[in-house]
């Protein structure tokens, strides 16, 4: 198969990849590929999260966010 490679892996975790694809009717790769999108979701999560700390602790982004909160509601208000 041109579009393969081989890695080399210790056999509990080629067992456990083996193990978790027969329970999901998947093959290696496919687990391969739903764990690495899985953590590349939890990064983004984890970078949004220390994002929302930063601005939770800014006085200026907190004031903007006031001043957008006070202009959605005279929206809603009207």
């Amino acid at each position: 198969m041109a579009g393969t490679t081989t890695v080399k892996v210790q056999t509990s975790t080629r067992d456990l990849l083996l193990q978790i694809g027969a329970s999901r009717r998947q093959s290696a790769d496919q687990v391969i590929l739903a764990a690495l999108a899985a953590m590349q979701r939890d990064e983004r999560r984890q970078v949004a999260a220390a994002e929302a700390r930063a601005i939770r602790d800014d006085p200026a982004d907190l004031a903007e966010i006031s001043a957008i909160q006070q202009d959605m509601a005279a929206l809603h208000a009207r």
